[in-house]
């Protein structure tokens, strides 16, 4: 594990004079005990660019109201290389001149409202604008305020999707020609198909095999239970598909599954009930619930189908995990999700109940169209979206903020 090179909680920065720049990250958001995916931008990220280009200094900032989760702090350290032993910082709010990195990256949503240094934003979604419905109204007001005010300190605001981009202009007009779109990437050494023995034993745990030991067909979608995820409505096209005879026989045949994993216990209550309000038996589904890192190239993997049944995604990076891992993608049209999916996959509008059992019954029917968006998937993944790609474009957006404030 890299160790923490400020021994105590409030630390100033000395001069860096290696020819690189000093890079602030706000990491607060992922200073907690299950990353979700701001998170694992974030350290991805923050990995590919000391891996990429160790001239830079990295200083990762943490707000004092999570100092106190020290034990995290240390396990998010011990994500970075080893040897890399990046300074921390801690309440940069308090005083906006401590450190003095040259540029300040927010992960999450906050950036000093003054500070000597050029301020970069990523804006991940802005799913609070397009559709405040979906979200608690209290929480909607107070994000929407964060995010405005965000971007308001931000030299420049990194996209990940031409449509975001879009949105922030349209929504909150915001200069087109302060925000650089930069797709995530994929770690394409972790996400890919395993061997045979580890996929065998991944799915056995997971109770995915038949009694024969054979894998049983099923579709596959992650996330933590949300509105916008759409659970929901991937429950019920999946029963429609269940349901459904043609000839006689069910559309979707009895063998397949339905697997989600995210959810926690009380929200599983809440997809089981669902389910059976549905009309699908217990043994139609699966809620594995929180899934570690390690099992879910092969969860996706073992998958004959991922579905990503959003509402709205401001990128979607599950769908290119799925497609890393050689598993054919039926994907929402909503959001940037038809520029994730790239063609290589079936999008559908997730509105439409009775088209989205269609879907679902068309791919899961067509072996020919799921092994062709199987060979095109990793090819698709490992060609444009690299960690290392994602820090290169990063870097050239601090690069030219820096210019600009010393301009």
């Amino acid at each position: 594990m890299a160790t923490l090179n400020l021994p105590h909680a409030t630390a100033r920065a000395s001069g860096h004079d290696g020819g690189g720049m000093r890079l602030a990250f706000d990491v607060t958001t992922m200073v907690k005990p299950q990353r979700g995916g701001i998170a694992t931008y974030g350290c991805e990220l923050i990995r590919a660019i000391v891996r990429l280009a160790p001239e830079h200094e990295i200083v990762l900032a943490i707000r004092a109201n999570r100092w106190k989760k020290r034990e995290l702090i240390d396990d998010l350290m011990g994500l970075l290389p080893e040897g890399s032993r990046p300074r921390l910082l801690v309440d940069f709010f308090a005083d906006s001149s401590i450190g003095r990195p040259d540029v300040m990256h927010a992960i999450g949503v906050r950036l000093p409202p003054r500070m000597h240094a050029a301020r970069v934003f990523t804006l991940h979604d802005l799913n609070v604008f397009e559709f405040p419905e979906l979200a608690d109204p209290e929480w909607v007001k107070q994000r929407q305020a964060r995010i405005r005010e965000t971007a308001a300190r931000a030299d420049l605001v990194i996209s990940y999707s031409e449509q975001g981009k879009q949105a922030l202009t349209d929504l909150l007009g915001f200069p087109a020609d302060r925000v650089r779109v930069v797709p995530c990437g994929v770690d394409t050494t972790h996400f890919r198909r395993p061997d045979p023995p580890v996929l065998e034993t991944v799915l056995r745990r997971r109770g995915l095999l038949g009694p024969d030991g054979s894998p049983r067909p099923y579709v596959l979608l992650a996330g933590q239970l949300s509105p916008r995820k759409n659970q929901a409505g991937l429950i019920a096209a999946f029963a429609r598909a269940c349901a459904e005879r043609d000839g006689g026989a069910p559309a979707l045949p009895d063998n397949w599954l339905l697997v989600l994993p995210g959810p926690r216990d009380a929200d599983a209550d809440q997809l089981r009930r669902l389910a059976r309000e549905a009309g699908l038996p217990d043994d139609r589904v699966v809620l594995p619930g929180w899934v570690p890192d390690g099992d879910l190239p092969a969860l996706l993997s073992g998958a004959a189908l991922y579905v990503c049944a959003s509402l709205h995604e401001g990128f979607g990076l599950p769908v290119l995990e799925a497609q890393a891992c050689g598993t054919p993608v039926l994907c929402s049209d909503r959001g940037a999700l038809k520029e994730t999916l790239g063609g290589c996959g079936v999008h559908f509008d997730p509105t439409d109940a009775s088209g989205f059992a269609a879907a679902l019954v068309a791919m899961a029917r067509d072996d020919a169209m799921r092994a062709e968006f199987s060979r095109r998937g990793p090819a698709r993944v490992l060609g444009g979206y690299s960690w290392e790609e994602v820090a290169k474009r990063t870097l050239a957006v601090h690069a030219e903020a820096l210019e600009g404030v010393q301009h």
